[in-house]
């Protein structure tokens, strides 16, 4: 009676870590079920700011500079949450042969924060290195922290999403979505293009040291 018991429960073991092992692979498999999934974990990461869900869901080189920082300097990653707080991704739809997903994306209209702070940025660091030092000031990220928790907390969640097409990538276990600089912008509630295109700028005659 023993021997039957012992090996029923082996067998039931078996069974139950060949689904577990089962489950895990089949996260990797490029289905719908698996990338809405997948699309669903990249969304609560964002919000989140969950920097390892992120590393796992997530193939952004701008995402990737941010998480570097944040590693480093919390408010980095405070300011994040605040960036992606409004964050939604939905799916439109699903293409498994070209393995890309289509995704309607709607965040706060932050492309005139994200103008604002590049001014500022520009004006105190008008280098790169310089700026990089800058992001290790303490006292520079409390200030910006404080400043932009006050744009961003004004902003407005507009009432059409942006639609951008994501490819989706088998990594490990699992599938990635790969952000593209369209899709990094449409996430970042377009603050990314303003940020780069502001800064990168050219001098002009007048100065917007007045905006902020």
């Amino acid at each position: 009676m023993q021997i039957h018991i012992k090996r029923s429960l082996c067998a039931l073991l078996c069974l139950v870590m060949g689904l577990s092992l089962s489950a895990c692979s089949n996260g990797a498999e490029m289905t719908d079920e698996n990338i809405n999934d997948t699309v669903a974990l990249a969304e609560k990461a964002l919000k989140e700011f969950d920097t390892e869900a992120l590393k796992k869901y997530v193939d952004s080189q701008t995402l990737g500079y941010i998480l570097n920082i944040a590693d480093a300097h919390e408010q980095v990653g405070e300011l994040a949450k605040l960036m992606f707080e409004n964050l939604t991704l939905e799916v439109k739809s699903i293409d498994i042969e070209n393995q890309t997903v289509t995704l309607l994306v709607n965040n706060k209209d932050l492309s005139l924060v994200g103008e604002r702070y590049a001014r500022r940025l520009k004006s105190q660091f008008p280098t790169t290195l310089a700026l990089i030092n800058g992001y290790s000031d303490e006292g520079f990220l409390d200030s910006s922290m404080k400043m932009l928790t006050a744009q961003i907390s004004r902003a407005i969640v507009p009432d059409n999403p942006t639609e951008v097409t994501v490819s989706v990538k088998k990594d490990g276990k699992n599938l990635k979505l790969v952000f593209d600089q369209t899709a990094e912008d449409a996430v970042s509630g377009g603050a990314l293009t303003a940020i780069v295109s502001t800064y990168t700028a050219k001098n002009n005659a007048s100065t917007d040291e007045n905006d902020g």
